[in-house]
């Protein structure tokens, strides 16, 4: 029955109303107007009915739908033909794909008009306000053990569009813990929160530890949090703890072109996988996957796989490696075998030191004294980096290209695994710091080196987060966002910007969903 019936949609240009009402406005502006004229009778389509079923769209039809169902009928009577067998002859011919299309289409239409053009008439007078409120005041935090960075914004309806209230880092070892970094920041900002609309809604902390029930416990600090205690005692109605690398993941939904180098310059399927890695003292991985509204971020232990060597230098690197980590536990007392060498141990910015001492055995007679007394006063993967740009030493250039072949060979793998075409994302300090390294030894060559699927890791971007921008901050504030989206929901607060490098690709959606883009050139077309 419901998809015989005929309807017309009000168009979004008109004025919405609720229901209650809608049935007296039709009279008055048939005594105005006459019978099936007026605002509320405009079609969506003039010519075309939508087959939208029953629903609110349903129940108001124009005056075409009334005047042709009346001839139909006649038409019935007289030649004794049965109603529902002619509409069945007459209905054009659609596929299924778009028949569905246009039922879904119109369905949105009807949602759109009597959901959000006309919500705020029909909410309460709380919604009302909240509807109407310039902002709601968010803390976020990157919480590591050595520093602890706070900021608050006042929301906007778009991420680009919020005002920072006030930031500060703080020592995180000076500190019992993180309940007392924040009150002390609400005390020291106070003027400017009660300027700025009264206490934070909500709190989103990315911490540098594995989060569970929105419970942590961080070993650098021995702090050990609860979000919920957390609430209690700030009197902020949500707070939310989030692993620092899953902060990382929702802070790609927060970026901009301007935000990223691009490695491998392709496009970006905007509903596909993405896929993060961040080179530091370890190597944190994690993914993203598109869940039909937004990206949802899942984290990672990938960075503990398997190195794989591919070359006899390599399988005599892999060796080392393994007899450095096993005399590294027996100093410190611990007893296990050592059964694999991971990718962090040669990927990481720690692996790159032993990287460096592996090339000192192989080249003796390139060691410089010089550069091996910097070693002992500064870090010495960074001494190693530096001097690698500068091309002025044998064994730390060695070092370098080793790490970027290595690093290409391992972002390949995850990205055969999860098929990103989302885009893969490096973030951390490590890569953007060695750019011109990974620019210099082809970095991408040994990503897309994988074989018969060469072609296929071609045309999958690949982009280099700038060292500058604080992806782990704008994660918090995505997430935060998307805490006051569902809190608030009149206030339509959209949880991230759309990244100019993900926007709708048509390359993508004509080969993904040519259903929709044949759907959208025949509406055109009419």
């Amino acid at each position: 029955a419901s998809r015989r019936r005929s309807c017309h949609i009000p168009c979004s240009r008109s004025r919405s109303r609720p229901h209650h009402h809608h049935h007296h406005q039709q009279q008055q502006q048939q005594q105005q107007y006459g019978h099936g004229h007026g605002p509320l009778h405009r079609p969506l389509h003039p010519r075309r009915p939508f087959s939208a079923g029953s629903g609110a769209g349903g129940r108001h039809q124009a005056r075409w739908s009334h005047h042709h169902h009346h001839q139909h009928q006649q038409h019935h009577q007289q030649h004794g033909h049965h109603q529902q067998q002619h509409q069945q002859r007459q209905r054009p011919r659609r596929s299924r794909v778009a028949l569905a299309a246009t039922t879904a289409a119109a369905a949105a239409a009807a949602c759109y008009y009597y959901c959000y053009e006309g919500y705020a008439l029909c909410l309460p007078a709380q919604a009302k306000a909240s509807a109407t409120a310039a902002g709601h005041l968010y803390m976020v935090g990157d919480i590591g053990g050595t520093k602890s960075r706070i900021k608050m914004y006042l929301s906007g309806q778009d991420l680009v569009q919020e005002t920072l209230i006030a930031a500060k880092t703080y020592p995180s070892q000076e500190y019992s813990s993180l309940t007392t970094i924040l009150e002390e920041f609400c005390k020291e900002f106070k003027a400017d929160i009660k300027k700025s609309g009264g206490k934070p809604k909500a709190c989103v902390m990315a911490v540098a530890g594995p989060v569970d029930l929105n419970r942590v416990y961080m070993p650098n600090t021995n702090w050990n949090l609860d979000g919920e205690e957390m609430q209690r005692a700030l009197d902020i109605p949500k707070v939310v703890l989030m692993n620092d690398f899953v902060g990382v993941g929702y802070g790609i939904l927060g970026l901009q072109k301007e935000d990223c180098y691009a490695l491998q310059d392709k496009p970006c399927n905007p509903r596909g996988p993405i896929v993060v890695f961040g080179p530091g003292t370890g190597l944190g991985q994690a993914y993203l996957t598109y869940a039909g509204m937004e990206y949802t971020v899942w984290p990672s232990e990938g960075g503990h796989s398997d190195w794989a060597p591919r070359t006899h230098e390599e399988m005599r690197l892999w060796h080392f490696l393994k007899t450095r980590i096993r005399k590294r536990f027996r100093r410190e007392g611990v007893r296990i075998e050592v059964d694999h060498v991971s990718q962090e141990r040669v990927v990481s910015g720690s692996g790159i030191a032993d990287l460096y001492d592996f090339f000192r055995g192989e080249h003796p007679e390139f060691v410089d004294q010089k550069i091996e007394e910097k070693m002992q006063t500064m870090d010495k993967s960074a001494v190693v980096s530096i001097h690698a740009q500068k091309n002025d030493n044998f064994l730390c250039r060695l070092a370098m290209e080793q790490w970027a072949r290595s690093f290409g060979q391992v972002v390949g793998d995850l990205a055969l695994s999860y098929m990103p075409t989302g885009g893969i994302y490096i973030a951390g300090g490590v890569a953007p710091k060695n750019l011109q390294i990974l620019q210099d030894t082809n970095f991408t060559k040994w990503v897309n080196a994988k074989g018969r699927l060469s072609k296929t890791m071609e045309s999958i971007p690949v982009f280099v987060v700038k060292d500058r921008v604080p992806v782990g901050l704008i994660g918090a504030r995505v997430v935060a966002r998307r805490v006051l989206r569902d809190m608030y929901p009149a206030d339509e607060i959209h949880a991230e910007s759309q990244p100019q490098n993900r926007q709708e690709s048509e390359l993508f959606l004509e080969k993904q969903y040519p259903e929709i883009v044949s759907l959208h050139d025949e509406f055109s077309s009419n």
